[in-house]
């Protein structure tokens, strides 16, 4: 049986109720997304809200994912100093593709889980060479697909087909993930909505699945391993024998 997770939500937007639909909607886990403008101007408040929403979750059966979402442009060294100061107080932490110079610095950078496409955002050889060798999600979005402008959603559209085939034709649709990046209640869709997307796009229906469950949760526990100090480096997973480390 899938477990669902719709991996960007932002944190804004769930409540007791929000969580309870998602639940209804079918999904087992949300990620609750701190925007990095929300994070800086409030760091404590924002981190407070995180932990609030956990809590939530648990009472509502829902698996609530801390996330940092750099949805902004960024210098290189102002994201270095984030990265260093909220690495570790999160579960996963996305960037935007926004610009070259963000784009290239967040694919190479180990602490950075999730590279986020936006039409118009451009992955190169070197970019997919190390989402590739860091286990990097790439992640597109439901919610420029629901543009009120038509002809920005068939720009959507056709963007995103292409994104499916250069993961296809490079063999790394297992790193696809599809998240709603909701704003609003209004924007939550149920899984499965979500993934007959994707298969308008020319993946199959159980890949496009896969994007809504088990590469988002396997992301997921790779970053919770990470964090839990069980994966100390890509390959090597520290295993506790009567309470030794081996």
């Amino acid at each position: 049986m899938r477990a669902f997770i719709d991996l960007l939500v932002s944190a804004e937007v769930l409540t007791r109720e929000s969580l309870r639909l998602l639940r209804e909607l079918g999904f087992s886990g949300v990620g609750a997304s701190v925007s990095v403008k929300r994070l800086i101007s409030d760091p404590a408040a924002s981190l407070e809200a995180l932990r609030f929403l956990k809590a939530e979750g648990e009472a509502e059966g829902i698996d609530v994912i801390s996330r940092i979402t750099v949805d902004e442009p960024m210098r290189e060294g102002s994201l270095k100093k984030i990265l260093r100061k909220f690495r570790r107080r999160v579960e996963v932490v996305s960037v935007y593709a926004l610009d070259r110079k963000l784009t290239a610095f967040a694919c190479r950078d180990a602490r950075v889980d999730v590279i986020t496409l936006l039409p118009g955002s451009r992955l190169l050889r070197g970019d997919l060479a190390y989402i590739r060798e860091y286990g990097k999600a790439v992640e597109v979005l439901v919610a420029p697909l629901q543009a009120e402008d038509p002809l920005a959603s068939a720009k959507a559209l056709a963007y995103y087909s292409g994104v499916m085939e250069l993961l296809g034709r490079k063999k790394m649709v297992h790193a696809l993930i599809l998240s709603s990046g909701a704003t609003s209640p209004s924007a939550l869709r149920d899984p499965r909505s979500m993934a007959s997307l994707l298969s308008l796009m020319g993946l199959s229906y159980d890949a496009a699945l896969d994007a809504v469950s088990a590469n988002a949760a396997r992301l997921v526990a790779e970053c919770r391993d990470k964090l839990a100090g069980a994966v100390p480096v890509r390959g090597v997973r520290v295993l506790r024998v009567g309470g030794d480390d081996r």
